[in-house]
Formats: C-alpha cells, structure tokens, sequence
C-alpha cells in the first residue's frame, strides 16, 4: 500500500511541477504584450507600419494613408534611398530622422488629420502622407510646402545627394 500512495504522489508532484512551467509560460506572454502595447502607446497596442522608399525624386509610402491618433511605424528601405534622402523632416508631424542601415525606423503618433509633407534636410526628395479622421474619414487640410533648399548644396555644404 505504501508503494501506491508513493506512486500516486509522485505523479501529483509531477503534474504539479508541470502545470506550475505551463502556467508561467503563459503569464509571461501576458507581460510580453503588456509591455509591447506601452511602447505602441495604445491600448489595443495598434501600430500602422508604413514601408518608405524613393522613387526619382519623391518618397513613396505604403500605405499612403493612416489614421489620427494611432501609432505609425514608418520603416526606410535604406537600399532604395540615395544620399540625403535618408535624411528626413516634417515639421507637423514632428518628424525628424536621420536614417541608416543600424536604425530605419521612426514611431510618431499623428494628432492632426490632413495631407502632410515629407522631405529631406536638403528639400530635394519629397513626398505627402495623408492622415485620416481616427474614423476613416478624409480632412481638408493641406499643409503649405516648404521652398527651403532646392537643390543639392544650397546654401553652401552639399549633402551628398546621389551617393
């Protein structure tokens, strides 16, 4: 009879022990996503991925729209931007990164609905995002373009366009 109750208990612990590694498991995904919505500053932890590249001279988003109020992740292809183009700044949307193949992405959460503008430090490659209404819908507002530094090496340093 002691070799029963020996038997019975050791399966016990074993399935107790087992269920305690399973349980852990599933806490610590719980605190994973816990911490992945903080950074994403959300509480559903929505992040809009936006993908970057140049084409001639303008920027190409896609999407090329996202919603107000939501976190965007705007990732550079780097390979397909020349020279001062991985050098990127728009003023409304707060916006001011200098790419590279270590660091390609930005996080921003658009405040305001409209068509902005996005262009390099030197304003040669440019390109618009629109930000919707946080229920789909399209505003009015479009942002003056800026006319500063029209062409590589205005103002005097040059910026390494085309390299």
């Amino acid at each position: 009879m002691k070799k029963n109750t020996l038997f019975v208990s050791m399966i016990f612990v074993i399935l107790l022990v087992a269920g305690f590694f399973l349980m852990g498991s599933n806490l610590s995904s719980g605190v994973s996503g816990a911490v992945i919505n903080t950074v994403a500053g959300t509480a559903s932890g929505d992040i809009q991925v936006v993908k970057m590249r140049v084409e001639g001279s303008q920027y190409v988003f896609e999407p090329s729209s996202v919603r107000k109020g939501t976190v965007v992740r705007l990732e550079a292809d780097i390979s397909k931007m020349p020279g001062c183009s991985k050098s990127v700044i728009s003023s409304e949307l707060n916006i001011k990164k200098n790419f590279n193949s270590i660091d390609n992405t930005i996080e921003f959460t658009p405040n305001k609905a409209g068509t902005f503008y996005i262009a390099c430090s030197m304003n040669m490659y440019k390109g618009t995002l629109t930000v919707l209404e946080s229920d789909g819908s399209k505003s009015n507002y479009v942002q003056a373009p800026t006319s500063l530094g029209a062409s590589c090496g205005a103002g005097g340093g040059g910026c390494g366009c085309g390299g």
